[in-house]
């Protein structure tokens, strides 16, 4: 493949195609409570999820997800694997730790040369994709780019733990973002604060000299605080949405859709309340997917596609908060 020429003018990236992956199998609530002492009522009086995607383990692995889905997002703009400058992956449960989940994106479509390397900001990570890519695309150096997230988040659930394991599900999303010089430079915040690090962690079990240690092997599953976690999402997005705001000087009330994480909707209605929106401008799909964290905005986006919800020139704020803890706010024009 040609390296792209160096553009000195400035180009910002629009997404021309999007692509998600599901796991065929389905994991109901009624499933949960023959696991955890749960029930139906109980998860989606807490959470709104209904149902979550979960991976054949042997085949649906991250790398395998998040190829698939970039297919799709190519399929969807029209762009073929060799136009490819860029592919940014952001996974925060790889199936390899090297060669990155982008160099299996890589082969997958079919592309050979493209600079491919993998991001790991937890659930944030496909915004802090976006917003590589859009650095890259902005300095010149590339025309088109792919940004995916895919996840494979069950094989990291304590299937004791009622608090966790009802919320992650596994899948994959992707993007096509393309420079376009009609588009106003990319519009981002991102803010990250270790001091509530120990909220949401899971250790690598990588470190054989401490599976002896008590409580070692329980940590290399995801361990949450989650009230501490709801407490943050429910008090920083909506500052963060706002300080884009002021950042930008754009008006709240002429954003068409706001795209959160889709960790729990009852996040998601609480953030509304306190912004002043309409939770009609606030879609989910986490009542079919569970938590699918560097996944759960690309694929969200593909399914308001699919149903005829996106229109060209509308203006959306991206938001996600996660592990770290981190969190971001985009702003853009679809």
């Amino acid at each position: 493949m040609a390296a792209t020429e160096y553009r000195e003018e400035q180009m910002t990236g629009r997404i021309t195609g999007l692509g998600s992956y599901l796991p065929e199998k389905l994991l109901t609530n009624d499933d949960l409570s023959g696991i955890v002492e749960t029930s139906d009522e109980w998860i989606m009086e807490r959470t709104g999820i209904k149902t979550r995607h979960i991976a054949d383990h042997m085949k649906e692995v991250p790398s395998y997800m998040g190829g698939i889905a970039a297919q799709r997002a190519l399929e969807d703009a029209g762009v073929s694997a060799s136009e490819i400058d860029l592919i940014v992956t952001a996974c925060s449960t790889p199936d390899k730790m090297f060669p990155s989940m982008a160099c299996y994106v890589q082969k997958a479509i079919g592309n050979d040369g493209c600079m491919c390397f993998d991001v790991s900001s937890a659930c944030p990570g496909w915004l802090v994709a976006f917003n590589t890519a859009q650095c890259f695309m902005e300095s010149g150096n590339i025309r088109k780019a792919l940004v995916v997230g895919t996840e494979c988040l069950s094989n990291y659930v304590d299937w004791t733990d009622r608090g966790t394991c009802i919320l992650f599900g596994d899948g994959a999303g992707a993007a096509v973002i393309e420079a376009d010089e009609t588009m106003p430079a990319n519009k981002f915040i991102m803010h990250a604060t270790s001091n509530k690090a120990e909220c949401l962690t899971c250790e690598s079990r990588m470190q054989p000299d401490r599976w002896e240690e008590e409580g070692f092997l329980k940590n290399t599953y995801f361990q949450m605080d989650g009230r501490d976690v709801f407490r943050f999402a429910v008090t920083e997005v909506p500052k963060i949405i706002k300080e884009l705001s002021a950042k930008y000087e754009f008006d709240l009330n002429d954003v068409d859709y706001f795209i959160l994480h889709q960790a729990n909707a009852r996040i998601i209605e609480t953030i509304a309340k306190r912004l002043g929106q309409d939770i009609e401008k606030f879609p989910m799909t986490v009542y079919d997917t569970g938590n699918i964290s560097t996944a759960s905005i690309p694929n969200l986006l593909d399914r308001m596609k699919k149903e005829g919800k996106l229109k060209k020139g509308q203006k959306i704020v991206m938001s996600s908060f996660g592990a770290g803890l981190t969190w971001a706010a985009n702003y853009i024009e679809y």
